[in-house]
């Protein structure tokens, strides 16, 4: 009872000062949540009971404290417990398995070194090693991943969490498309149909692209967990599927759009459904050539597809600047390939391109900004970090994808793991294509990804030995 009155005291303090502040929110959002998987589990809290707690944060990527340089966001404070929580257990438990560090993470160490490196060409170097030690954060979590998850009860426990976690943030996504006051941050309307606007959705992203892109990764492996009859839960499975993909729908991302119609061709194609990926190669194919050949007519008679298709709601506006679609991104990879031949050993520095942007722009260009985004994941390797960088991130991770292709070819057709390595490939296969227009080295479910697949190649090889 005391500790109710304490705690009442200073919420009420608490509340009056501080509620006018969007942090505060944040904040109280993950306290609530965290007492209440504490007041479930109470003293049997475990690493990943702790490890969900961690997964809610991810579709609230920009949660975050401080200003728009310097930052940290609501993810990386509930990692913090998550970290501390898990070095106590390794401490304190002394029958846990010795800890066994994969080849892969070597060159993720080298990858570091090369970021460490490049900083010295940075511009700005405190945002530099800000973003180096975000990398070793991921990099960290990637392997504690990689540990915690050692029995099979465990990675199916975090599979269904982030299946579900996405799924019901996909409901909040289908609300904010109809409902802007429930958009956190800027509502951007993206046209007008039956006389109702729709609005991109990305839950807590700023970009609807990003958060189209984590959707995205867990539909894949939903629909590969769906196309191999994964046991009594596919009704569940289906439920996800449709709610990911609405979410999708919601947040009118067309490079998620296009990476999930491509992953899920391959993932239809291995599974033998081949009339469903001919289906939906040719649906693609006709709305493609309608979007191409029709462009008046969809203009005239449908706004709402419009403005999802070209991104651009007035035909007159497209006009009058033709370079509003693909200009800008255009002159983002001129300007990135110009920095990568300047600098074509280190770069310019870890996320230097944007603030680099205004000095290699191409010439004649008018932006109203000095900074502007890569836009491709390649070139911003290329322009940050030099050859060494870009050879060794995506070594690493074709590393990954052969090392799951050869466990693939090893299991048995419907054993499960196989289902599942099938869904973490087709989600780097979707990360990978996103990867042409976005930033993405920082993304929490690609790396969440990597290390369950690392988690799911030892516990396959335990069973293997001790079969």
């Amino acid at each position: 009872m005391k500790k109710l009155i304490i705690l009442a005291l200073i919420a009420g303090i608490c509340i009056p000062l501080l509620a006018r502040t969007r942090e505060f929110y944040y904040l109280s959002s993950l306290i609530i949540a965290g007492t209440l998987f504490f007041s479930i589990k109470k003293k049997s809290m475990t690493l990943i009971d702790f490890l969900i707690l961690f997964l809610i944060t991810i579709p609230l990527h920009t949660f975050r404290f401080g200003g728009t340089e310097h930052f940290i966001r609501l993810s990386e404070i509930a990692f913090v417990p998550l970290f501390l929580f898990w070095v106590m257990t390794r401490l304190l438990n002394k029958d846990e398995e010795p800890v066994v560090i994969r080849k892969e993470f070597i060159l993720l160490a080298f990858y570091l070194l090369i970021n460490i490196i490049s900083a010295k060409n940075s511009m700005l170097p405190m945002i530099s090693v800000k973003r180096i030690l975000i990398l070793a954060y991921l990099f960290l979590f990637t392997y504690m991943i990689s540990v915690i998850i050692n029995k099979k009860e465990k990675l199916i426990a975090i599979i269904k969490a982030t299946l579900w976690i996405s799924s019901i943030s996909s409901i909040i996504a289908a609300i904010q498309s109809v409902f802007p006051q429930f958009i956190i941050f800027q509502s951007v309307p993206i046209g007008t149909a039956f006389g109702i606007t729709f609005y991109r959705a990305g839950v807590g992203w700023h970009d609807p692209n990003y958060y189209a892109l984590y959707l995205a990764m867990n539909a894949c492996l939903t629909l590969s967990l769906l196309l191999a009859d994964y046991g009594k839960k596919y009704r569940l499975l289906k439920i996800c599927f449709a709610l990911q993909i609405i979410g999708i729908i919601a947040t009118f991302s067309r490079t998620a759009m296009i990476s999930i119609v491509l992953a899920s061709l391959y993932l239809l194609i291995f599974y033998g459904r081949r009339k469903i990926a001919l289906t939906v190669f040719l649906s693609a194919i006709i709305a493609l050539s309608i979007a191409v050949s029709s462009v008046a007519i969809i203009y005239k008679k449908y706004p709402l597809l419009a403005s999802t298709v070209y991104r651009v709601a007035e035909k007159e506006q497209l006009v009058k600047q033709p370079t509003l679609i693909t200009g800008h991104r255009y002159a983002a990879f001129k300007a990135n390939w110009a920095m990568f031949l300047d600098h074509p050993i280190l770069g310019v520095g870890p996320f230097m391109a944007m603030y680099a942007f205004n000095k290699y722009k191409p010439f004649g260009y008018d932006y109203p900004n000095e900074q502007l985004a890569s836009h491709n994941q390649y070139l911003q390797l290329l322009s940050e970090k030099g050859i060494f960088g870009f050879i060794i991130f995506l070594g690493f991770i074709f590393i990954m994808i052969k090392n799951i292709n050869r466990f693939i070819k090893y299991l048995p057709p419907g054993n499960e793991y196989k289902a599942l390595l099938l869904g973490f490939k087709s989600a780097i296969f979707v990360y990978l294509i996103s990867s042409l227009v976005l930033e993405t080295s920082y993304e929490l479910q690609f790396w969440l990804i990597i290390g369950l697949s690392m988690a799911l190649l030892n516990i396959i090889k335990k069973e293997h030995v001790n079969a």
